[in-house]
Order: C-alpha cells, then structure tokens, then sequence
C-alpha cells in the first residue's frame, strides 16, 4: 500500500464530493429542496396536529397549503432528477477513471465494513480489502461527508452573545 496513492485518492473523492455540493447549490438544487422540505414538513406537522384536535375550521384553512405541498412534491421530484443528472455523470466518469489510474493499488483495513449490493443487489457482505474503486467510494462517503459537516459548522452564522437587560 503506497501512502501518497491513498492519500490521493482519498483527496480526489473530497473535492469529488465539494464539487457536487458547489454545483448543487450554485444551481439552488439544495436550496430549493431543503425549503420544499421545511414547508412540506410545517404543514403535514400543522395537519396532523388539527386532525388529532378534530379542528376542522383549521383544516379547512390548512386545504390551500396542501394542495401547495402537493405541487411541491411534483417540483421535489424534478430537483432530485436535477441533482441525479450532475451525479450519475460523475459516478459514471470519475471512479472508473481513478480505478484506471491506480488499477494495482490495494487497502487493507484493521476492520471489515459492510458492502451492500455485492455480490447480489440484496446482499450485505462484510469487507476489509479495497481497490483505487471502493477506496474512492468510502473516501468520497465517509471523508467527503466529515468534509462537508466541518465547512457547514465553519460556515454557519455565528450568534452575538445577548446583552442582559437589567
């Protein structure tokens, strides 16, 4: 196992998966889905709510909103179809060609992770040997997320300590 070869393709799946994310939110693809998310969340929440309540002036006034979520869940759709346009390029470029750069690259972990869809798509087999592929793929899910997380906490607005009023 070369140290430089994992390294870097561990650093080709980080900015693997920084590009994707770029790429989805310069496109507002995220944006848009996570405030589809919220809305459709707030009002299915009020819904129930006025259901168990048998508030039936307040579902009739939440009728207009779910009709809304009905047509967002149309838009939903579209936006995950979106965002599986940018990724299946990618998933169907990238990691082959990182498997023909470095084709006689081997890792093996100190532990087995669990593989799902080898060697049948319902199967779960437990793994620690990888090539320039599966170490792509683990990189890019499990460093590629830690990335993500770190520059979403760094990224997030700091709060001004509150002034006590007296």
């Amino acid at each position: 196992m070369d140290l430089l070869t994992t390294i870097s393709i561990s650093i080709a799946a980080i900015l693997s998966s920084l590009a994707i994310t770029y790429a989805l939110k310069k496109l507002n693809i995220s944006t848009k889905i996570q405030e589809i998310q919220k809305f459709n969340n707030e009002v299915n929440k009020e819904y129930f709510k006025a259901l168990t309540k048998k508030d039936m002036k307040r579902l009739d006034d939440l009728e207009p909103k779910l009709k809304e979520t009905q047509k967002n869940s149309i838009e939903l759709l579209k936006l995950q179809m979106y965002s599986l346009a940018i990724l299946l390029p990618f998933a169907m470029i990238v990691p082959p060609f990182i498997q023909s750069l470095f084709s006689s690259f081997t890792i093996q972990l100190p532990f087995q992770i669990p593989v799902p869809f080898r060697p049948t798509f319902f199967n779960v087999t437990f793994r620690d040997t990888f090539g320039a592929y599966g170490w792509f793929w683990l990189s890019f899910i499990f460093l590629g997320g830690l990335t993500q997380l770190i520059l979403a906490q760094l990224n997030k607005p700091k709060k001004l300590p509150r002034e006590k009023v007296n």
